[in-house]
């Protein structure tokens, strides 16, 4: 205890720091969603007043751009919904959370939600 009160503006300034960071690593992910969303054809208005959206069947994947992706928000880091892991926003990272599989998945979740 003596060390957390003798040393408490240094830890809550760290704590203070990651928190921020990881906010804006979230919001990071969520302009990148959206932007990937808007590619495929999904229409977000009905997505973003929780209303049953029209979803395509077939989504094309191919026109995806994995850099423009990156570059839709300036923050260089990025994390999903309810994650406090933060990773650099390199193509891998960015293929790996909005990959065929994963966007899929969300929709998926996200019409059942609504049924």
């Amino acid at each position: 205890m003596d060390f957390y009160i003798a040393n408490s503006f240094v830890i809550n300034a760290i704590v203070l720091i990651y928190g921020l960071l990881v906010y804006l690593a979230h919001i990071s992910y969520l302009k990148a969603y959206r932007y990937s969303l808007e590619k495929l054809g999904v229409n977000l208005a009905p997505l973003e007043k929780n209303k049953p959206a029209k979803i395509p069947t077939r989504l094309d994947f191919t026109k995806l751009e994995w850099r423009e992706i990156a570059k839709t928000y300036w923050f260089p880091l990025i994390a999903p919904p309810r994650s406090l892991w933060l990773s650099i926003k390199t193509q891998a990272v960015i293929q790996h959370y909005f990959g065929e599989e994963q966007i899929t998945a969300m929709l998926k979740q996200h019409r059942e939600k609504k049924d």
